[in-house]
């Protein structure tokens, strides 16, 4: 291999099959999830009584909006059924959220860590084409390996949190 001075290079010599292959390969290709991971962990480690209107409670209907948001800038609700899908998103991730403050605390609570755990299942939906279905690319790649890991971990938190 020649540089731009005209030198001859070989790969191995500047570390490039190194970085290919190893550490740094894995943290450019996942550094999204990577980043959910760190936050759900401190969302773990930080774990507190859970009261019903907890951030993670309220922000169920967000992810959903975030969704129809990405969409709409992305151009991809055009597609056929996408809009209505995304739609039906927030309507379950609202109506979870809406029950987990209506019902008794304990109840309510399971409720919107399991909203959150389905919430994983929806970005890896999206994420990955399962069905082959146009909602594929709603959202960058990069956000739905966030969420993946984020949702998962923040589930769990509201799941083993105590109950205030």
């Amino acid at each position: 291999m020649t540089d731009l001075s005209g030198s001859e290079r070989f790969p191995d010599d500047t570390g490039e099959q190194a970085a290919r292959s190893g550490p740094l390969r894995l943290l450019s290709r996942w550094w999204p999830a990577l980043i959910g991971m760190a936050a759900g962990v401190v969302s773990l480690l930080t774990v507190e009584p859970w009261t019903r209107t907890d951030p993670p409670t309220l922000l169920l209907p967000g992810l959903a909006i975030a969704y129809l948001v990405f969409g709409a800038v992305r151009g991809r609700l055009r597609r056929p059924g996408v809009l209505r899908l995304e739609i039906v998103g927030l309507v379950v991730f609202g109506g979870c959220a809406l029950l987990a403050v209506l019902v008794d605390p304990r109840a309510g609570q399971y409720v919107a860590g399991l909203a959150w755990i389905g919430h994983a299942a929806w970005d890896v939906a999206h994420h990955r084409d399962l069905s082959r279905h146009h909602a594929v690319g709603v959202v960058p790649r990069g956000y739905a390996e966030f969420c993946i890991v984020l949702d998962l971990l923040i589930g769990a938190s509201l799941i083993a949190a105590p109950l205030a």
